[in-house]
């Protein structure tokens, strides 16, 4: 049976800017006692903790600008027309290939099978479909890739086969895809969730390693341990007061530790349905 820390290490949920304040002032006690093996932990948590702070502000933006703004709903129709030529290109490139075998002689034109097989097996190892099918994100990569072999390794083949003007094409929409998917932000609730549980069970890993290694009731252990879950407890407390008071407690600036108004507070929850991200 798989046992969590949640179920013996009683803490409320922080707010990741109310973590990454504690995270900050955990490390300068850890590194003031010292205590490396804590502090090494402490600074793993504050890194990641520092993208999922990321998350939530990008979070927050989506959910202020609201699920379909008028300029959303046009960067959505520019992605999914870049999507449609930059399928239609690729797809045209592989056929303009595939058109050079048509009618070749296996021995008079040897050479000229032996270098389109090359050349369509480097670019669609996995069949065009592979790429075109894609998630946006996933396409993109795919499409960087070809477009890289095109302007270098197979640069020379390319020419040598006539299909200069096809890779061009490739080439050009394969950019015009890259800024159409900037314009748009993929971000989905699910991530943002789940940067938030690993941010809580790192603070549950580092409250557990600093008891595990200052387990002595008294004496200099104890002291250390007070030392170091000071942090912690106090901002503990401070959610259990807005708990008491039955409101939901506000995230702080995670350098000074200030509670920011409401329209200030990134969301601590609830899924905004997405504008649909997925390519093909």
């Amino acid at each position: 049976m798989l046992v969590d820390l949640a179920d013996f290490l009683r803490l409320n949920q922080f707010p990741v800017g109310r973590r990454l304040f504690t995270f900050l002032r955990v490390r300068e006690i850890a590194s003031a006692l010292p205590a490396p093996a804590i502090e090494a932990l402490v600074v793993e948590a504050i890194l990641a903790d520092e993208k999922t702070y990321a998350l939530e502000q990008r979070w927050a933006a989506k959910r202020r600008v609201g699920k379909a703004s008028a300029k959303q709903v046009r960067d959505q129709k520019a992605l999914q027309q870049a999507d449609i030529q930059l399928d239609n290109a690729l797809s045209g490139l592989r056929g303009a290939g595939e058109a050079l075998l048509r009618g070749a002689d296996e021995v008079e034109d040897a050479e000229l099978i032996a270098d389109v097989e090359h050349f369509l097996h480097e670019l669609f190892p996995n069949g065009v479909s592979a790429i075109t099918n894609a998630p946006y994100d996933v396409e993109l990569v795919g499409a960087k890739t070809i477009v890289g072999k095109l302007e270098g390794e197979l640069a020379p083949v390319v020419q040598k086969l006539g299909l200069t003007h096809n890779a061009a094409r490739v080439v050009k929409l394969t950019q015009k895809y890259d800024e159409a998917l900037a314009a748009v932000d993929n971000l989905e609730f699910g991530t943002v969730k789940a940067a938030r549980e690993v941010g809580q069970n790192n603070l549950l890993r580092i409250v557990a390693r600093i008891l595990g290694t200052y387990d002595e009731p008294t004496g200099d252990h104890a002291e250390k341990r007070a030392k170091l879950l000071a942090p912690v407890v106090k901002q503990n407390e401070a959610i259990r007061q807005h708990i008491r008071a039955r409101r939901s407690a506000p995230d702080v600036d995670p350098k000074t530790g200030e509670e920011q108004l409401p329209e200030e507070t990134t969301p601590a929850g609830g899924a905004e349905e997405p504008i649909p991200t997925n390519g093909g």
